[in-house]
């Protein structure tokens, strides 16, 4: 059976004599109940469309709400702020000397909310990199914040000032700079509870940011806790890069505590979720960080498996001086493992690559590992020399002086000829940890 098409049994509903044949739709519609059901739905909406309301309805949905139109407003002057930002400030960011000069806290075509959200966003990227840049371009962009009109809607002083802030911070953090990185992040974290409407999401990252300053100068029960609650936030709000980045805080602080069973466990949890991801970065400091835990328990071929993998990783993503560390990493397998001789060799290696890659306190370390392992071996050509070569840089003065003590210690043990291998590694372990207790002092073994 052949059945009518939708404009037909509309046009014979509304008026049977606007169809050709109205007696054969009548004698259709008596057999079929496919047309039948559709024409009633078809006879309710021609029916609808006859009612004023339902135009005034139409009407309404057609015309934009007046808060509608006031936002589509204000997204589009946001986005003319952001696009003037740019064209004022991406000639500057490739410079500090001409950012410096070019004044723009005093300059009047800086003082808006892009010029702030566009410096927040390149001191983000120069952190790791360059982080006195990014503590001037941070700094700056407070500045402008601070300067803005509060009574400005597009201006959001307060949120800019916070931003702001949490920048300064990152950037104190990566320079060491504890103190002043802990003050700007409780002051970021005052003006956003301080804001109506201020997201969770935004304060979780400040305290993602203090639980990394927690752990490095030791306060780790305190990371642990500030960087699970941030987890929780991120996770609520779907961040998988920030929510894996807090979890690698925690299992960090568990490590450095010497709960390297729980660290591990954390490690390969999120190695799982980020290999599930696509995540390589977050992928390779997990399986890397994992291989640390295991050498401290003595797991050596869990550690071997893990590092080869991030070592492959860190190829993949271009990172030479996380090659470099991984490298050095394996050598110290071989010597644990008791294949001192063929570690001996790997380790000479890793500390002249570490050394020509600028690492350091890396290249310190390792050193004193190759030392120790050379001392183990009967092997003393070259390793006073070697050792009294070691620089080693630390922000802090107290920090320099303590390892410069340490350091003479090793120095005149060499000298007399009465170096171990145990003392070696004292001061390589002494070393590693001043950074999270710079007031350690050093006691050398009896």
């Amino acid at each position: 059976m052949s059945h009518y098409d939708d404009d037909t049994l509309s046009r014979f509903g509304i008026a049977p004599e606007l169809v050709e044949d109205p007696a054969s739709v009548t004698e259709h519609l008596r057999a079929c109940d496919a047309c039948r059901t559709r024409m009633a739905a078809l006879t309710e909406v021609d029916e609808a469309l006859r009612q004023g309301e339902v135009w005034t309805q139409v009407e309404a949905l057609l015309t934009p709400p007046a808060r509608l139109a006031e936002a589509l407003a204000l997204k589009a002057r946001l986005d003319e702020e952001d696009r003037a930002a740019e064209r004022l400030l991406s000639p500057l960011l490739g410079s500090p000397l001409r950012f410096r000069d070019a004044n723009l806290a005093e300059n009047p075509k800086a003082r808006h909310a892009g010029v702030v959200r566009y410096l927040c966003a390149a001191a983000h990227g120069l952190h790791e990199q360059r982080p006195q840049f990014s503590l001037l371009i941070a700094r700056t962009a407070y500045a402008i914040a601070f300067a803005l009109d509060e009574d400005d809607p597009r201006a959001s002083r307060r949120l800019c000032m916070a931003v702001a802030l949490r920048e300064g911070a990152n950037a104190f953090r990566f320079l060491g700079r504890f103190a002043e990185a802990l003050k700007a992040l409780n002051e970021a974290e005052r003006l956003f509870e301080e804001m109506a409407g201020s997201y969770p999401h935004d304060i979780a990252i400040v305290w993602f940011i203090r639980a990394t300053v927690f752990m490095k100068i030791g306060q780790l029960e305190d990371a642990v806790d500030v960087s699970r609650r941030a987890v929780q936030v991120f996770r609520d709000y779907g961040d998988h890069q920030r929510e894996l980045g807090a979890l690698l805080v925690e299992a960090c602080c568990l490590h450095l505590a010497g709960n390297d069973v729980e660290a591990a466990q954390v490690y390969e949890a999120v190695a799982a979720q980020a290999r599930a991801e696509g995540n390589r970065n977050i992928l390779a400091c997990a399986v890397n960080d994992a291989a640390s835990a295991y050498l401290n328990l003595a797991r050596f071929d869990q550690a071997e498996e893990s590092y080869i993998e991030a070592l492959v990783l860190f190829d993949e993503l271009g990172l030479a001086t996380e090659k470099a560390r991984v490298a050095w990493s394996l050598a110290v397998i071989l010597v644990r493992r008791g294949e001192v001789a063929r570690g001996f060799e790997r380790l000479d290696a890793a500390r002249g690559e570490l050394q020509s890659l600028g690492l350091l306190n890396d290249h310190a370390l390792a050193t004193l590992d190759w030392a120790a392992a050379g001392l183990a071996l009967g092997e003393s050509a070259g390793i006073a020399e070697a050792c009294k070569s070691i620089v080693v840089r630390f922000e802090s003065e107290g920090m320099m002086k303590n390892a410069r003590l340490a350091l003479a210690y090793v120095h005149e043990a060499l000298a007399r000829r009465t170096a171990t291998p145990a003392l070696l590694q004292q001061v390589r372990r002494y070393l590693e940890r001043l950074p999270t207790r710079p007031n350690l002092v050093f006691a050398p073994l009896q």
